[in-house]
């Protein structure tokens, strides 16, 4: 079977005439010529191999394929619209200041590449740093969006669940607490371990010399400490090493992301912010909202 396609505008032509009561009211609505509404009706029923109105009736009335083809052309010229909406509303959305919790700081080299390509016109600023404190940038209109790990704002959208594992090697002494490497009681993914722990009776303490999630990284490398990161982020870097089943208690449960807007984002805002959240997140162990 040959591929066929139909030109917008031949739709185009087809609505106007029902719309407008004939092919010369058409015509003067789409600012050309009959000849030309004549040509495109012509051209259209010749691609769909069937007559479109009945010709030999007046008023003018469609045939039932001509009843079919109008119903889809509707749908058709909407999402068209929608298309050149949404790319014109990336095309002139020229700057963007985003947060991205430090969770999520191994997508911006993926991020920033592809905006770069995809949208080499559009100046991306963006600020790392826990959830909490980005959160709070963006309710003060300094961050237009943000990234954020399990921190839930006025305006946001959930993009997903981030599925955790443990990691770490430290020795494990009988009777003697678990060392956990943690980055603040804000934080989320610290909740979320605290909890998971206690749920299971594994007696923990926290590891002091950790105060932020280079310094958490830095521990679990050094064999000093267990903490819960991204399922896959070994993948990334050997040196994290997964806890074998069994040593410590079952994972975390999944951690929500959240996309956060300030409260003065436009829709330009909105739509940048998302494409950029996508690149950033592509290889995150993302599980449903």
């Amino acid at each position: 079977m040959s591929l066929r396609d139909i030109e917008v505008k031949l739709l185009r032509a087809l609505v106007a005439i029902v719309d407008e009561g004939g092919f010369a009211c058409a015509a003067r609505s789409l600012h050309v010529t009959q000849p030309t509404i004549s040509q495109q009706i012509q051209r259209l029923e010749s691609i769909v191999q069937a007559p479109l109105f009945e010709r030999t009736r007046r008023p003018l009335l469609l045939t039932p394929v001509g009843r079919e083809v109008l119903a889809h052309a509707r749908r058709v010229i909407l999402l068209n619209n929608e298309v050149l909406g949404r790319i014109s509303a990336l095309s002139s959305q020229d700057s963007l200041s985003l947060g991205c919790s430090v969770h999520f700081a191994d997508g911006l080299r993926t991020m920033l590449s592809e905006l770069a390509t995809e949208r080499p016109q559009l100046k991306c600023s963006i600020a790392t740093g826990p959830s909490a404190s980005l959160a709070d940038q963006v309710g003060r209109d300094e961050l237009e969006a943000a990234i954020l790990l399990g921190i839930e704002t006025p305006r946001c959208e959930m993009l997903g669940r981030l599925r955790l594992a443990w990691y770490g090697q430290a020795p494990l002494l009988p009777a003697e607490p678990v060392p956990v490497a943690l980055v603040s009681e804000r934080s989320a993914l610290s909740r979320r371990i605290i909890e998971t722990l206690a749920e299971h009776n594994v007696p923990w303490r926290s590891a002091p010399w950790c105060s932020d999630p280079l310094a958490v990284r830095a521990s679990v490398r050094a064999g000093l400490a267990y903490t819960a990161l991204a399922a896959n982020v070994h993948h990334g870097d050997l040196s994290l090493l997964p806890v074998p089943p069994g040593v410590l208690c079952p994972e975390p449960e999944p951690v929500p992301v959240y996309l956060a807007f300030s409260p003065s984002a436009g829709e330009q805002v909105v739509t940048a912010a998302r494409a950029a959240a996508r690149a950033a997140l592509r290889d995150v162990p993302l599980g449903p909202p």
